[in-house]
């Protein structure tokens, strides 16, 4: 026998049984490879977001599988055509594990896929597998649900704005989810959705969030691939709710966290079953109680008890016990989506296409009624919750037409807000003064409500207009206008009768006259002076019948040269009582270097002109806008037309000076007293215009309609009304 050549065939069928074995045992054999590994981008890993945090997955992968791994990314991949070039490109150069990271990849990635079933494809986001194909994300409307808890608490405007890249349902029912999370904690506040339609648009993101912090938003959240919307709200003093990575740690305390991503966990547990040849295709959807999302530190900018909150709902989510898309929930459309006994099914979370109640915005659906299953998770839907009034802020802003040091109508404005901000802890205030009527007082009201304003107070008859078109724009900020007569949802008005004490001023200066000849320096011919000019006439007739008033209209509310120059011609017309609607103590000055007297307005400061002056009209703001403001903290404002008496408090007499006799003084007292008791009216009948026609007949009295409409001049008053 040939030894030799029984030894080779030996040997020859010991080497063939090998090989056939490596062929028969394909994924063993790969298993003894280092595993290639490929990850396809959307951005650049630079975005500080969406690709940022898949990198950090697949640096994970190399961390914990060492080197049974190599890996290579592709960064800034367009969806479409180019996507599947690159997917197919790292399949031909032999990577065994291809992820595809963003959902514009779907397609490409079930392609590609068809054509090398030896490589496995894990498509990040989508909806489609194949044999060799999974796909994987994330819970993510979990953690975006406990950012809204901490945004709605922190909104003090009401309007959070969220710039958002596509209207698919990854997108839409995060917005849902942070949208139910922010009105738990703040059943007003709103969510306004802006669309980029791009995932990576650092320019386009940050210009979306501008528009929206020009509309009001205080609060900026994203589902956007960079810090851009973030970066905006910062430089705006404004808030932000990052996503993605922890963005504080690229912008700031200013973020107040950020949903994020936790990729490599799952990233290796998948490599490691492709090396061991165990991983099969899977449609994985993990949750908070997985890590595969999670909610970033909070920035020391959050509340304790907001953080305490949190957290208990994280807890309560993670336990199984509770999610976020359990009844009732309603649409944007007023339907009831969910009932309280139901959730929705993980098919209905992930085709979701429509707006829950509180967001604004396009939106590819009307929300439908009836959806959910019955489940024992929404019985454990938590109590609502109840914030600490401590914590609420109320920013009000007043716009004044004259300067606060004018000693006048601007001055006893700024000393009511100054009275609502001593008395009330809650209240943070601001304001402009000498504001011009017309496009500047539009422009100053507008840039209070970009800025968050809750009420904003327009103090000046011709700013109602500008009032009118921002509330337009913004309406969920009050606005209040004094004087005027237009009103709104979001709109009141508010003034008070000066008619009363001007009737009371009037019956000072018609005793205290020797001429019987009084001026008064008037502003503009509009209802509330020629109100107030003719209750001033009335008073002084009815104590010294033959009094004559005559008005210089100086068409302005503060002009310190018109209104002394109208009081000099006053003067030397012969008036020996000076009275003034406008802002300025000027004429009351004139008044006294004249030897004359002068019956003040708005506020009297007892060192200008004292020995002129005999008392005057003086408003107590403070009064009202303390009870508007606490309405506005207490949930109760609506709108109105707020007409003010004497006896409200929010006007008054001022004291006499020390030249009025006391029994002057009495006699004006006394009627003062039946005008709080409503038994003296200055509009009483019978009254004559000043051409001596009846206008108001014995037994009646003007309404409040004829009131504000006042176009007449009532019998005293010498001259006309100007056109």
């Amino acid at each position: 026998m040939n030894t030799r050549r029984i030894s080779a065939v030996l040997a020859f069928l010991v080497i063939f049984s090998m090989i056939g074995a490596l062929v028969a045992l394909p994924e063993r054999a790969q298993a003894q490879e280092k595993l290639k590994i490929a990850f396809v981008y959307v951005a650049p890993i630079g975005d500080l977001g969406w690709t940022w945090a898949h990198d950090q997955g697949r640096l994970y992968v190399e961390k914990e599988l060492g080197d049974k791994v190599e890996t290579a990314y592709i960064e800034n991949v367009p969806e479409g055509p180019e996507a599947e070039r690159v997917i197919r490109d790292f399949a031909r150069k032999g990577y065994k594990l291809i992820f595809t990271t963003s959902f514009g990849f779907m397609d490409p990635t079930i392609a590609v896929a068809q054509e090398f079933p030896d490589v496995w494809f894990v498509h990040i986001s989508g909806y489609k597998t194949a044999p060799n194909v999974s796909t994987v994300f994330g819970r993510m409307e979990q953690p975006r649900y406990l950012s809204g808890l901490v945004a709605g608490a922190a909104t003090k405007s009401n309007i959070i704005g969220y710039v958002a890249a596509f209207p698919i349902p990854e997108v839409i029912r995060g917005i849902n989810a942070f949208t139910l999370g922010v009105r738990e904690v703040n059943p007003q506040a709103e969510v306004r959705v802006v669309w980029t339609n791009t995932w990576f648009g650092p320019q386009q993101e940050k210009e979306a969030a501008e528009a929206l912090l020009a509309e009001g938003a205080d609060v900026i959240a994203q589902h956007q691939d960079t810090t851009e919307p973030q970066k905006a709200a910062a430089e705006a003093g404004k808030v932000s709710i990052g996503y993605d990575s922890d963005m504080s740690k690229f912008v700031g305390d200013t973020v107040l966290t950020s949903p994020i991503w936790n990729w490599g966990p799952k990233y290796a547990q998948i490599a490691k079953a492709v090396l061991e040849g165990t991983y099969q295709s899977e449609s994985y959807y993990g949750g908070m109680d997985d890590g595969i999302v999670d909610l970033a530190p909070l920035s020391p900018l959050v509340p304790e008890h907001i953080k305490k909150l949190v957290e208990e709902r994280k807890e309560l989510i993670k336990s199984g016990k509770w999610d976020v898309f359990c009844g009732p929930i309603r649409g944007a459309n007023g339907k009831l989506i969910v009932s309280e006994d139901k959730c929705l099914t993980d098919a209905e979370v992930l085709s979701m296409d429509y707006w829950v109640e509180g967001v604004k915005g396009e939106a590819p659906s009307e929300a439908p009624e009836g959806l959910g299953e019955p489940s024992e998770k929404a019985k454990n839907r938590p109590a609502p919750v109840i914030l600490p009034s401590a914590e609420k802020k109320i920013r009000a802003a007043w716009v004044y037409v004259g300067p606060v040091g004018d000693m006048g109508w601007s001055y006893a404005h700024d000393q009511g807000r100054q009275m609502a901000a001593k008395e009330l802890p809650y209240l943070e205030t601001a304001y402009s003064e000498a504001v011009s009527e017309g496009a500047d007082a539009e422009r100053v009201i507008r840039d209070y409500a970009q800025k968050g304003y809750d009420i904003i107070f327009a103090t000046s008859f011709g700013y109602m207009d500008s009032v009118i078109a921002v509330a337009q724009e913004f309406p969920n900020v009050r606005f209040e206008h004094c004087t005027g007569y237009k009103t709104a949802e979001n709109v009141a008005t508010y003034d008070g009768r000066g008619y009363e004490p001007w009737y009371l001023a009037g019956m000072t200066a018609g005793r205290m006259t020797k001429k019987n000849i009084l001026g008064y320096v008037a502003p503009y011919p509009i209802p509330e002076v020629v109100r107030n000019l003719n209750a001033f006439t009335r008073g002084a007739r009815a104590v010294n019948p033959q009094v004559e008033v005559r008005p210089v209209w100086i068409f302005n509310w503060f002009d310190p040269v018109k209104e002394r120059e109208a009081a000099q011609a006053l003067l030397d017309a012969g008036a020996d009582v000076i009275a003034r609607e406008s802002d300025s103590p000027e004429p009351d000055k004139a008044a006294e270097e004249a030897g004359v007297y002068a019956v003040g307005y708005n506020t009297i400061k007892p060192d200008i002109a004292p020995k002129a002056v005999l008392t005057g009209p003086i408003w107590n703001w403070g009064v009202y806008y303390k009870k508007t403001i606490e309405d506005l903290y207490n949930g109760t404002w609506k709108t109105h037309s707020y007409w003010g008496h004497m006896a409200d408090g929010i006007l008054d007499l001022a004291p006499f000076g020390a030249m009025v006799p006391q029994e002057v003084q009495d006699e004006v007292n006394a009627a003062k007293a039946k005008i709080i008791s409503g038994e003296l009216h200055p509009f009483a009948g019978p009254i004559k215009d000043n051409k001596g026609v009846e206008r108001v007949k014995a037994g009646e009295t003007m309404t409040d309609e004829q009131l504000l409409s006042f176009d007449w001049l009532v019998e005293g008053v010498v001259g006309e009304i100007p056109k």
